[in-house]
């Protein structure tokens, strides 16, 4: 596996869940800018690296603005100035030591043919760059997730957009139109991905390394932030975390339709809306075009499995 993140605290969650997951071989992280800006973002995946011990995992340089050259909106209310809630991660004192240019992606995916599943949980634009650069290269990816768009749901950052396509809507059109083999995670489903009080004392009583010692103090900053948005919330939604776990193709997680996925993109107050078929009577599409839509997420067994 291959994620590209923003790394925020949901990030993080993810990041971590790769890492101690027996089941995924995590050849490098891409971060880029999204949550925060990037060099935040390296530094913060430098330092979930430098806790878990894994200094033999590459973190490749992304992206540092959307696809149309404007500057990136960032959530400090959501994640912390820093992206970890109440915690501020060192600078690291090789600052460089791991960060390596984005053609080790490519050399990646050419080492591993039809082996690497690509992860997307931050904005689209260093997924779409990729193509972009060197398609016939990421022609040999396996498959990619990407955790973005709200289908039939409102948005995140507008009445109708989840951060991740609002964030750069052309990118997220132009991988959607591109990337053969595609999943996407959207809102609809990843809002049901909730980790609550309970479980995170839970998890945190488990709690034996470094890395797994953060989850509780990230994870407390983000319950109060979204009892702000949402007064009341049972938990916190793990968005990024419901990507990563949909690429185990964990049985009875999901349930997926197949259709054609577009983005809105431009000045309209509907920059960032995610388009698809779901009109009674629609069925699902083939061939080129065509990408795998999360649409039910089975609660209980993203709980148990998240134990």
């Amino acid at each position: 596996m291959i994620l590209i993140a923003d790394t925020g605290i949901d990030d993080a969650i993810a990041l971590i869940y790769a890492l101690k997951n027996p089941q995924i071989d995590l050849l490098a992280v891409v971060s880029g800018y999204g949550n925060i800006d990037r060099e935040k973002s390296l530094r913060n995946v430098e330092y979930l690296l430098e806790l878990a011990n894994r200094k033999d995992i590459p973190v490749i340089t992304g992206a540092t603005r959307p696809l149309n050259g404007e500057g990136p909106i960032f959530f400090p209310d959501i994640h912390g100035v820093e992206g970890f809630g109440p915690i501020l991660p060192p600078i690291p004192e090789e600052r460089f030591a791991r960060r390596t240019n984005f053609s080790r992606l490519f050399q990646i995916i050419k080492d591993n043919p039809n082996e690497v599943t690509i992860v997307n949980v931050g904005r689209c634009t260093s997924l779409a760059i990729a193509w972009l650069l060197s398609p016939e290269v990421m022609m040999d990816v396996k498959e990619t997730f990407i955790m973005g768009g709200a289908f039939l749901v409102p948005g995140n950052v507008t009445e109708v957009a989840e951060a991740n396509f609002y964030g750069d809507a052309q990118a997220a059109h132009f991988v959607c139109q591109t990337s053969p083999n595609l999943t996407v995670v959207p809102l609809n489903v990843t809002r049901k991905a909730l980790i609550t009080p309970d479980l995170v004392d839970f998890i945190n009583a488990r709690a034996s390394s470094p890395i797994e010692k953060i989850i509780k103090p990230i994870l407390d900053f983000y319950y109060e932030a979204y009892q702000q948005l949402e007064p009341g919330i049972a938990g916190t939604p793990q968005h990024d975390l419901a990507a990563v776990m949909a690429a185990l193709d964990i049985p009875e997680l999901y349930s997926y339709s197949k259709r054609v996925v577009r983005v809105q993109q431009g000045e309209s107050f509907a920059n960032g809306l995610s388009i698809a078929d779901f009109r009674p009577g629609s069925m699902d599409c083939f061939g080129i075009g065509c990408d795998r839509i999360a649409t039910e997420l089975n609660e209980n067994v993203f709980t148990s499995n998240e134990e």
